[in-house]
């Protein structure tokens, strides 16, 4: 009679090996892809919450006009976002705001970030809305939303980046090429030695305005060059502006994303009478320039002047009575970090031989004179055709631009 074996036989360990290795193979090709796709559902929903909230601030003004007979401050409107909205934060008492204390809208409440309103309700910005891990942007025009990674530090993270110093007035310390915009920069790689204009460099944003960081370069980018060599200053800084142009449109091309500057125009009176220049950059195909003696003013906290009433005027060193400042001490020392023997007036960064640079300003007190910035302070008193100072340039960058 035939007999039956009942008994199965079992996979060998030889054989679980192999099915491991294949799950394991299988795991390392999906997961990443199931990934990327929950991370891109992840940036998807956030882009359409920015979008959202940028749709309910319009609402916003529509229903802002209907309660106050089609009227809409001429001021910026700051609405303060968390896990509990969009709060106001300008005060309106002028104005009927019942209801009109916060944005309403649909999906992911943001952690942080604000949105203004501003130019009577025409101009509608979502500043560094943190949705889903993503910080998103909104300039007026799009939403982005994206990763500022470790080429921007905002100031409230400074400590938590272990960024030691001085940075009163500084939103943020960005790091960024400005031949290429998308080039990877951080803290680590980074070149702040005078003259270098290309490559990954330091910059400090003291301005946030419409999607936009203006910011100065923590180095000079030429040696000493002459203001102008006219008889007088009445045309502005001429020889400085070619130099400009030879530095970052010649030697190095910088990148065309970088926003235009607008003109800057100097008026002041002196014995002789009336005069006035303006600087068009973009006649120089420039995307820098310089910083004005009004701008310095506000950063400090200064009354902006003008240009026949300026005085020397001391970055607030709380320095000891001997007047010598420890490196850091100055809150201003950002200003003038990496210029010649800046450590005993309190900056971050000493830089031997290389003195201070030159501002898009004349002094009306001096008809020989331009304004500087230096480590003991700022004045005009410097001649206009003195070789003992350099450029330091400003630019502005679209924040979505940061972004990765």
């Amino acid at each position: 009679m035939m007999r039956i074996n009942n008994k199965r036989r079992g996979f060998t360990l030889i054989e679980l090996l192999a099915v491991i290795v294949i799950l394991a193979v299988i795991a390392l090709i999906a997961v990443p892809q199931i990934l990327n796709i929950l991370n891109r559902a992840r940036l998807s929903v956030a882009e359409d919450t920015t979008s959202g909230i940028i749709k309910s601030a319009e609402n916003y003004v529509t229903s802002f006009m209907l309660k106050n007979n089609g009227g809409f401050p001429d001021g910026t409107l700051t609405f303060e976002c968390t896990t509990d909205g969009c709060i106001l934060q300008t005060e309106l008492n002028d104005y009927n705001k019942e209801n009109l204390t916060k944005l309403d809208f649909k999906g992911t409440k943001p952690t942080s970030g604000t949105i203004t309103i501003s130019n009577s309700g025409k101009n509608i910005i979502a500043n560094n809305l943190n949705i889903n891990g993503f910080t998103c942007i909104n300039d007026g025009e799009n939403s982005t939303c994206g990763d500022y990674k470790d080429r921007v530090v905002l100031s409230e993270d400074f400590d938590k980046k272990g960024i030691v110093g001085s940075y009163e007035g500084v939103l943020a310390i960005v790091y960024l090429d400005p031949t290429d915009l998308s080039k990877k920069c951080n803290a680590n790689n980074i070149d702040s030695t005078t003259g270098i204009k290309e490559g990954c460099m330091k910059w400090y944003a003291y301005k946030d305005e419409d999607g936009k960081y203006t910011m100065i370069a923590d180095h000079n980018i030429t040696t000493p060059v002459v203001w102008t060599s006219e008889s007088n200053n009445y045309n502005g800084p001429k020889e400085i502006l070619e130099e400009l142009q030879k530095a970052t449109t010649v030697t190095a091309k910088w990148d065309s994303k970088l926003v235009a500057p607008t003109p800057y125009t100097a008026s002041w009176t002196d014995s002789i009478g009336a005069h006035e220049y303006t600087i068009n950059y973009g006649n120089y195909g420039n995307r820098a320039r310089l910083i004005s003696a009004e701008e310095v003013l506000e950063i400090i906290g200064k009354p902006k002047q003008n240009l026949n009433n300026v005085k020397r005027e001391v970055f607030d060193t709380n320095c000891s009575d001997s007047g010598k400042c420890s490196i850091g001490q100055n809150k201003y020392a950002w200003l003038f970090d990496n210029t010649e023997n800046c450590t005993n007036y309190g900056c971050n960064v000493d830089q031997s031989g290389n003195r201070g640079y030159w501002t898009s300003s004349v002094y009306a007190g001096n008809d020989d004179g331009a304004w500087i910035i230096y480590a003991w302070g700022y004045n005009g008193t410097a001649n206009r055709q003195s070789d003992g100072y350099c450029i330091r340039p400003v630019i502005t960058v679209k924040k979505s631009d940061l972004l990765k």
